[in-house]
Formats: structure tokens, sequence, C-alpha cells
């Protein structure tokens, strides 16, 4: 078996880690098989790439081959067809031929390298089998690489593919398509790639290493963060972009009337998130709340010490592609606590695991805002979000009912608010005890979720630790990576490429009003 993976770098996090989990869990595999030859396709950046992995994956024979014109694009942007030729050459010197090669490429149609999908197509001409692993759409609320690809259509498709779904979707027998989620799943299938081209593959969720002992961690947390070991600790291991809601965890600080720390691990990284993530933490430091940023540069602490010094692993984010936060606690003997998200919680749900400390919303009184200002500003929002989509607007009717139904009772949740009305929340929730106590009121499962560890917190720490070993460990992701590639390996070649029966209802199920959040479009 030659496996191709593709992304565009190897730099530490985000799909780099999931690449190195998935390399780990095929290896555990296919321990007793041949050995697999497998080529990692990037643009040669790899910083903190774990140099000495080759050696630790015994039945597999590892080569990187650098690429620079797949990175994001840069000044080594080159059109479709030459990406197809590098990739093509790169892949022959080292023995991969279209018979005989999967191409496993992660992440390809967000609009980070405009030549990508229609190198892809060529690619998949030359009949070369094709597994297309999507772990974020462009779809979902991300306006600024779906403008960036429909401006470039003509540029992406030399050949003609028309319309965009058309050139990011291909559909023949020998391109397939993994998704982390059954929701991603469903939408893929509704928009017209067969079941037998469609696979589920969620992320491993590998044993965290073996962490400094809890008192340890909380004393070493002390002395380079100034956390007092005898107060509560709550920690959100997350980099602070805009769709994980930091807002919300300064509300829970406000809320418990800073009794409680909070943190959160890293800032972000792409520019156009810094803007909103520094006015969180100006906030938090303007009112005095105990919140610290950044804990996951602090000197001599790595994720798995942070974990062991935390009380509680806190989460708000308002949208995931797969949720690792909803996966690692367990392991790490800790709880889980804040917001549900159940189009994502649903699969692990079916797993067997059980979240006793999520809630799907978090109330907050409607006569704190201006109804009519608030229900003015969702609807200039989400038509020019719509706008930058190229999509048309519901009609005024219509879209003013949407509103008036998300705001028919006396409370909203605090994650459709745009930032200004979340600060303006959090301010209230600080200065004033009696609108402490009627948010209390109105989520009573604030106290139960930040109540002392009990014999029940314990009992449901071990069965869901259990349950994400059955499901999500390298050994069972591992199996089922696999199968998918032994799935791929025998789907027959050279069928014409042809489009989605229906692409446009990727874009259609993602920007529905439902899922629509002012703090994921606003700077």
């Amino acid at each position: 078996m030659n496996l191709a993976i593709l992304h565009y770098h190897l730099n530490r996090g985000g799909v780099t880690q999931v690449i190195i989990n998935q390399l780990r869990a095929l290896s555990t595999a296919i321990r007793m098989e041949a050995p697999w030859r497998i080529a990692i396709v990037s643009s040669g950046r790899r910083a903190d790439w774990p140099q000495e992995i080759s050696e630790q994956l015994a039945p597999i024979r590892l080569r990187l081959i650098d690429i620079p014109a797949i990175d994001y694009e840069s000044e080594h942007a080159a059109p479709p067809q030459e990406l197809a030729r590098q990739v093509r050459e790169g892949l022959h010197q080292c023995g991969f031929a279209p018979d005989d090669t999967i191409l496993h490429v992660h992440n390809h149609s967000l609009g980070k390298n405009l030549s990508l999908p229609g190198a892809l197509r060529l690619l998949a001409q030359d009949g070369f089998r094709l597994l297309l692993q999507i772990h974020d759409f462009a779809e979902d609320y991300r306006p600024s690489g779906y403008a960036r690809m429909l401006a470039a259509l003509p540029w992406m498709a030399p050949e003609g593919a028309g319309d965009l779904g058309a050139v990011l979707y291909p559909q023949a027998k020998h391109i397939h398509y993994a998704t982390l989620n059954r929701r991603d799943w469903s939408v893929l299938l509704e928009s017209g790639v067969p079941a037998s081209q469609l696979h589920l593959l969620p992320n491993p969720v590998p044993e965290t290493n073996q962490p400094i002992s809890a008192a340890a961690a909380r004393l070493h947390l002390a002395e380079v963060r100034g956390v007092p070991v005898d107060r509560l600790f709550v920690l959100y291991p997350v980099r602070g972009i805009r769709r994980k809601n930091l807002g919300e965890m300064l509300l829970w600080s406000a809320v418990t009337n800073l009794k409680s720390y909070f943190g959160c691990t890293l800032a972000p990284l792409n520019p156009s998130e810094k803007p909103a993530y520094l006015r969180w933490k100006q906030l938090a430091a303007e009112l005095g709340l105990p919140c610290h940023f950044e804990l996951g540069t602090s000197p001599g602490m790595r994720l798995s010490d942070l974990m062991a010094a935390a009380d509680l692993i806190l989460t708000t984010s308002v949208t995931e592609g797969f949720g690792m936060v909803f996966l690692e606690p367990w392991l790490a003997g800790r709880a889980l606590v804040g917001r549900d998200l159940p189009e994502i919680t649903q699969d692990f749900v079916a797993a067997g695991l059980r979240f006793a400390g999520l809630h799907p919303e978090l109330r907050v009184p409607l006569d704190w805002i201006d109804r009519r200002e608030f229900q003015d500003l969702l609807e200039d929002l989400y038509a020019d979000c719509l706008r930058s989509f190229g999509c048309s607007v519901p009609s005024p009717a219509l879209l003013t009912g949407q509103i008036e139904g998300l705001l028919a009772g006396d409370t909203v949740d605090f994650a459709w608010l745009d930032s200004t009305r979340q600060m303006r929340v959090i301010g209230r929730a600080h200065d004033t005890p009696s609108d402490r106590r009627r948010l209390r009121d109105l989520n009573p499962w604030f106290e139960w979720a930040l109540s002392p560890l009990n014999d029940a917190t314990r009992d449901a720490i071990g069965r869901n630790a259990t349950a994400v070993r059955h499901s999500y460990s390298l050994d069972a992701c591992g199996r089922q990576l696999r199968d998918v590639y032994r799935n791929v390996r025998t789907s027959p070649r050279h069928e014409p490429l042809e489009s989605p029966r229906n692409a446009g209802h990727i874009l259609a199920s993602f920007l529905e009003f439902s899922r629509f959040r002012p703090i994921r479009v606003s700077t």
C-alpha cells in the first residue's frame, strides 16, 4: 500500500497533530502486516515536527516530500496544472504511481490555497485515488475564504469545471470523502456524495502524557502565574479565536463573584482573530476578573500539567469541527462543564459518554439589552454575511420572523449576543449582586457545575474515560482508518469526474439562521 498524506504544512498543532495521531493509530492497526510506504507531502514548513516519529512507526516506512507551492497562498503560488505536476513528480520520485497510491488530503476546500482543489481534480483524472478529509468547511461562516474561491473560480478550474461545488467536491468512484462528525457526514450525503464513498473518521484521542501530581502542578501554577492553590481553578484548553466564545468564560468568572479562577491556554495566531481576543483580555483586566490568558506558554507547564492543576475543564465554544475538549478531560481524570453543542456531542453520546455538566444555552435577561436595537443588528449582520457568500437575503418578513422567534421570550442565549452586548452583561454581573443572583436563578446548573467533586462525579469521569478509550483510542481509530484505506484502494479508477447533484445544499445547511452567531463574523 502506498499512501500519500497531503497538508499545507506540518507546524505544531491543529491538523498536524491529527496527522501524527493518525499515523500512530494506523501503526497499531497494521503492526502484523507487511510495511506500508507513506509519504507526507507538505510545503516544507514543520516547526516542532517530531523528528523521532519515523522510528516509532515500526510497520510504516515514512518519507517527507517538500513542495513549497502547497503552502498557504504565498510567493510560491502556482497554477493548478503546475501544482499537480509538482505533486505528481514528487510522488514519482518515491515510486508512488497513480494505480497504487491513495492521496489522503486534509482540508483542501477552505480557500487557503486556491490552486489545490484544481490540482486534485487533475490528479484524480490521472487515476490517483483520493480521500478528501474535511475538518472545516469554508461554507461554515468563513466568508473570506469562500469569497476568495468564488472570485478565483475560472483560475481554479482551468478545464471549465463549472460552479464552485464542482471544483471543491468532485464526484467519481475513486474519490472518497471523510468527515469528523455525523453532522458533516449528513450534509455531504444530502449534497450528493454516495454513502459508499463517504466515511466517518473521528480524531484519535491518545492517552495524556503522564503529568506531575495535581498538588505539584497547582504549586507550580501558583509560582509562575499566581493562581492560588486554595481556589477552584477552571481551565479552558483553547486557542482564543472568536468561535471559542471567550466572553462566556469571563461571564462565568463574574457570576462566581471572583471566587474561582479561570484560564485559557493559547492566543490566536491568525491576525484577524487577535483584535477580539485582546478586547477580552482588556475587559478582564479592567474588571479585575481572575482570568488568566496564555497559560499554555507558562514556563515548565505542558498541557497535561495544566489539566492536572485544574479542578474542572470548561468549554464555551459555539461551534466545533470535532470537539477534542469533549473527550480529553475524562482521560485526565477531570470533569467537563460549560456549553453543550448537541450537533457535535450527539456522536459522543451515541458512544456512551454523558455530559451532566454541559448545557446548550446560557440564558440572560432580554431587558438588559435594547430588544429593537439588537433585532436590527441581527438583521444587518446576517444579511451582510449572506451577501459575503454571494447568497440572496431572505425577504424582510421572513428574516424578521426568524429573529422575532429567537427573541420571543424574556431571555436570550448569551452566545447570540454580539461582543459589545456580551461585555455589557459581564459588566452587570460583575458590578451588581442582584444581577448575579438573577443569572444564577436563570441558569441553576451553574451551581451544580461548580460544586465540589463527589462520588457521582468521580463515577461519571470513570465511565466517560472508558467510553473514550473504547471508541476513540489510537487502537480503535487505527482499525477504522485502515479499513477506510482498504475501501478506497479497491475503488475503480478512470471514471469521468462529475459534479455533486446538490452542491448548494452544503452552503444552505451551514448558513441556516439557527447556526448564525454574531461573534463568529464580527471583528
